[in-house]
């Protein structure tokens, strides 16, 4: 294999595909990263572990010898990055040795045969029965503002990852650690057939990492038997699904209540940061919300101390005091962008919801609260 590229578009792609190549693992190929150099002129970079795999797109390359190997993902990396040149050459040898020259600078480094790599065959990712498409920045959000709640508990394995659910051209996604709900949905053009998968949370993370946040771009999905698929025109990322029954959550939303609060959301969100100050060691510091008379009083305390805040807000319907872990509310407040917030509760042990007042934004969290103290 011979080819020369420009060394900032390989920089970038090895960074993308880095995402897929695992840390610690018993079998040095999944360390590697696969470069492909074809003949028609065009460098493709992959990247896998047991559960995602990531490929870059085609990198204009001048290749005079067609040819791949797999090459150390962190080595090859900084290689790349600490070379002075505008531009990379790389040459192997029968021995899967790579040279890499820029400028006056030569560096010769051991690969593996691309034989060993790891490859998802083309025929388990043709199987589609419909590719969905929408603007990257938005499935952004929806990945954010629900990962939090994602389980780590791995023996409910299906509660590890998220679940993507197409329902009446609607996506929906929802991450639940049985202690709280979030709730994400989105429209999709017409005529979007029903469909649902739950994706590893470690896929989407990396997902949400590579989208952007900002302009028209779009990204493209669909499912197969075993695997999600993710396309933009900068990669491609494929990971395997959890198989599982996932918990029935559109049982658990309730729109009833018995009170009611809307509030400021940075002001709350403040209270909240300030009660968990009193916290000690980590440990869970529950604190007390008291609802009453258009007033909304917060009040923690542990031994390094006790902190009161109050807050006014609007309230509708009972008085109330209820318990629960500010985690839970932290996590909802910062991902919530309107100003103001709405509070549904009913009684003292029912999960709580929280969501923006703005109706048309698709987003909500369930708490579940804690026991009052005897």
């Amino acid at each position: 294999m011979n080819f020369i590229c420009d060394k900032q578009q390989l920089q970038n792609a090895l960074a993308l595909v880095g995402r897929a190549v695992s840390v610690r693992t018993t079998m040095p190929i999944l360390e590697c990263v696969l470069l492909t150099a074809q003949e028609n002129g065009v460098l493709t970079l992959h990247g896998c572990d047991k559960e995602i795999s990531i490929d870059i797109a085609e990198i204009p390359a001048q290749v005079d010898e067609a040819g791949e190997i797999a090459l150390d993902a962190r080595l090859i990396t900084e290689i790349v990055r600490k070379l002075s040149g505008e531009s990379i050459a790389i040459e192997t040898d029968e021995k899967f040795n790579a040279i890499c020259k820029s400028g006056r600078s030569r560096l010769k480094i051991a690969g593996q045969s691309s034989e060993e790599f790891p490859m998802i065959p083309e025929n388990e990712l043709s199987s589609i029965q419909h590719r969905y498409t929408m603007k990257s920045s938005a499935l952004k959000n929806m990945i954010n503002q629900t990962i939090f709640s994602v389980s780590l508990d791995q023996t409910k394995l299906v509660l590890t990852g998220e679940l993507m659910e197409i329902q009446n051209n609607v996506l929906q996604m929802v991450a639940i650690d049985m202690f709280r709900i979030s709730y994400a949905k989105e429209m999709l053009p017409e005529g979007s057939p029903d469909a649902k998968a739950v994706i590893p949370s470690k896929a989407l993370n990396e997902l949400s990492r590579m989208l952007s946040s900002e302009g028209d771009n779009e990204i493209s999905f669909f499912f197969t038997k075993n695997r999600a698929v993710f396309e933009t025109k900068e990669f491609r990322l494929v990971s395997s699904l959890l198989v599982g029954d996932f918990i029935r959550y559109d049982q658990i939303h309730n729109e009833d209540f018995t009170t009611m609060v809307v509030v400021n959301r940075a002001e709350l969100l403040s209270s909240f940061e300030r009660a968990v100050l009193m916290a000690v060691e980590n440990r869970m510091l529950p604190i007390k919300m008291d609802i009453k008379d258009d007033d909304l009083t917060i009040t923690a305390m542990s031994d390094r101390g006790e902190v009161e805040d109050g807050i006014p807000c609007q309230t509708e319907g009972k008085d109330l005091t209820i318990y629960f872990n500010p985690k839970y509310f932290i996590d909802a407040l910062r991902v919530i962008n309107e100003a103001q917030v709405v509070l549904k509760f009913n009684t003292v042990l029912s999960p709580a919801t929280i969501k923006g007042n703005d109706e048309t934004v698709g987003h909500k969290y369930l708490i579940v609260p804690l026991r009052p103290p005897n």
